[in-house]
């Protein structure tokens, strides 16, 4: 049976009359032509609703061939007789670049989240009219009595009826509740339904433009950025739901598999100018297909059509898109951003890697357009990312990277690339707090990249809140649960917080190429030396350290050799390796430490930005380094002391007076 529309809607000074097709203001009826109060109507109707234009043409005009004045002119009609107008907004608001939204003020008692539903209860009470049980609560002044066509006020009798309906209505709730509790195993509260989670799967192109996949490709990450802003809503990395681009799974498997509730999937078309765009949104249990949409827009369109999609999504859910996320690209190119997708995805050609055919198409999109702010990010993001490989050059590819991350916060403050590497760049100097500061606004501007959130927790560690980043690393896990980078940090803090075993099975689930050094440590640590020297073996033998920790497992069986060991690695810190830091972790193991030298090599580490290893300095094991000396004074050159005083101290270290006390 369908719900009836609630007849009366009283908020402030006004009444809104739906069966009688009027509104009133301070009891004078204010003149509105039929489309307007139709317009009205609808959205006061659903109030908190966006409706996007082409919605409001479809239900008001029945179709869409209106020239986008006329509902201008309309809502400037509607603004008119409510009081108000487009600047000062308290009802009626503009959704930039979608559509429009009417929302109810909180002052009126009957104003909330179930607003419609208690105006429809009012409207099915039988005992009194709904215009006599708005007349007497509703806030803002009664109506005079004899103003024209209002309603009278109810008689006594009918509030008498009306208070006995309302006692019974509470004893029956009172029983229901009573009843749930006993029946409830903990006696609380029912259990909140979980939040959504959403993963996008990447868009098929349709067509036959070679490059129309990677166009595809580039406008699902960006919907993937745009769709997290959604309050209350988890959307799933793009770097886990494109693993099932071509998987010929069900949807509710990939769901599964992706641990979300529901999942967005469709095609892409360009024809020229002319985009079309086809989507529809399932939901796991059950396989259901809850919304579905096709969009037809001009290339210039592209901005206002991602918002669109966007703010459609939002309302399938039951949700709310963060306006700021979609007033962000106003003035925009849409070709130019074209164009930027495109080179973000670009197709390697024979021989070369997916990251240097994107770095080579960003760069001539940077010189040909140098104040693109998304080609710069987009730019240092690749170059950061190549210069943290084992390579000759490392470091001009970083200071590259820095430079052009620096160009794009010149042009866009808000770009979530720049901040991501600038941020790396201020731990490696030692600015903690803009190195904290800049990795948290990267987590914010692009909330679904599992990637900041990785980087976040790497800075957090290595100012020893070694339990906070596991956290915020099983946070990025939850958007990206096959990211083999995720896994190897989970490895790496597992290890740090001493426990051994757990890190084995993260590790396990890293990169092998990434994960050798961590592997061997960790099987040393758990003292599994035959493992730890199965990895060894199979190093290059060119690599440098491959003789001191093949030395090592020695003196670990037989102490005997540990003085070869110091002569092995001596010889290893000579190297410099595809531009290591002349320090071999093969140190941490001697039974004799020294540990001025320790800490100064695992400093070098950390402000070289290419390991992880000035971890060590929270583990457990590592009690007497933190008690020496030259770890005080480590602290406090560093700026880690003074951090850890104005924003909390980490697990294993607290105020001393003046100095720094570390278990």
């Amino acid at each position: 049976m369908t719900r009836p529309e609630p007849p009366v809607l009283r908020f402030d000074d006004i009444v809104l009359d739906l069966p009688g097709r009027r509104l009133l203001r301070a009891g004078q009826s204010q003149a509105l032509e039929p489309k307007a109060f139709a317009v009205l109507e609808l959205l006061a109707g659903s109030p908190g609703q966006v409706f996007s234009r082409d919605e409001i043409l479809d239900q008001v005009w029945g179709h869409r061939h209106v020239t986008p004045g006329v509902l201008n002119r309309v809502v400037t009609l509607v603004r008119h007789a409510l009081g108000e107008d487009a600047q000062s907004s308290r009802y009626l608001h503009t959704v930039y670049g979608y559509g429009y939204r009417f929302d109810l003020p909180d002052t009126s008692p009957e104003i909330g989240a179930d607003a419609n539903a208690a105006y429809n209860r009012r409207a099915g009470d039988s005992e009194a009219p709904p215009e006599a049980a708005l007349a007497g609560d509703a806030a803002g002044p009664a109506p005079e009595p004899d103003a024209p066509g209002l309603p009278q006020p109810a008689s006594r009798p009918a509030s008498r009826r009306r208070l006995v309906c309302a006692a019974l209505v509470f004893a029956i709730a009172a029983v229901s509740l009573a009843w749930w509790l006993w029946r409830s195993p903990s006696g609380g509260a029912p259990p909140a339904r979980p939040a959504p989670v959403l993963a996008v799967l990447p868009m098929h192109a349709v067509g036959d433009d070679p490059r129309g996949q990677a166009f595809a490709d580039g406008l699902s990450e960006e919907m993937i950025g745009l769709l997290a802003h959604i309050d209350g809503l988890r959307v799933i990395s793009h770097t886990a739901s494109f693993k099932f681009r071509d998987a010929n799974l069900p949807a509710a498997e990939v769901a599964r598999r992706l641990q979300a509730t529901h999942m967005l999937e469709g095609s892409v078309r360009q024809d020229g100018e002319r985009l079309r765009i086809s989507l529809h949104l399932v939901e796991a249990d059950g396989d259901r297909t809850i919304w579905t949409r096709s969009f037809d827009r001009e290339l210039r369109d592209i901005f206002v059509l991602q918002r669109n999609i966007a703010f459609a999504i939002a309302n399938a859910l039951q949700l709310q898109l963060g306006l700021s996320a979609a007033t962000s690209t106003s003035g925009e190119d849409p070709a130019l951003y074209r164009r930027y997708l495109l080179a973000r995805n670009a197709s390697p050609r024979v021989g070369e890697d997916r990251a240097m055919a994107a770095e080579q198409a960003l760069r001539e999109l940077t010189l040909e357009h140098p104040d693109y702010a998304r080609a710069q990010g987009g730019l240092a993001m690749v170059l950061w990312a190549l210069s943290l490989r084992a390579q000759p050059g490392r470091d001009e590819l970083r200071a590259r990277s820095e430079q052009a991350a620096m160009r794009a916060l010149q042009l866009d403050p808000e770009q979530p690339e720049a901040h991501g590497v600038l941020a790396a760049r201020a731990c490696r100097l030692q600015q903690w707090q803009a190195c904290m500061d800049l990795s948290k606004k990267a987590v914010v501007l692009a909330p679904a990249d599992a990637m900041f959130r990785g980087w976040r927790a790497y800075h957090l560690a290595t100012l020893g809140y070694v339990q906070q980043a596991l956290e915020v690393t099983d946070e990025a896990l939850q958007l990206s649960p096959y990211d083999q980078d995720l896994f190897f940090w989970r490895g790496r803090l597992l290890d740090t917080l001493g426990r051994h075993e757990e890190a084995r099975e993260s590790l396990s689930l890293a990169s092998p190429e990434r994960s050798e050094t961590a592997l061997f440590f960790n099987a040393v640590w758990r003292r599994d030396y035959d493992t730890a020297q199965r990895l060894v073996e199979a190093l290059p033998l060119e690599v440098p350290w491959r003789a001191s920790e093949l030395a090592a497992l020695a003196a670990l069986r037989d102490p005997a050799l540990w003085p070869s060991v110091t002569t092995a690695i001596e010889a290893s810190e000579r190297h410099h390796w595809q531009g290591q830091v002349p320090y071999d972790f093969t140190r941490l193991l001697l039974p004799q430490r020294d540990y001025a030298r320790d800490i100064d090599g695992l400093d070098a580490v950390q402000r070289a930005g290419y390991a992880s290893y000035q971890w060590v300095f929270w583990q457990p094991g590592s009690r007497a380094l933190r008690q020496d000396p030259a770890f005080q004074h480590y602290l406090q050159r560093s700026g880690i002391a003074t951090y850890w005083r104005e924003h909390g101290w980490p697990g294993v270290c607290r105020a001393d007076g003046a100095a720094v006390a570390c278990d």
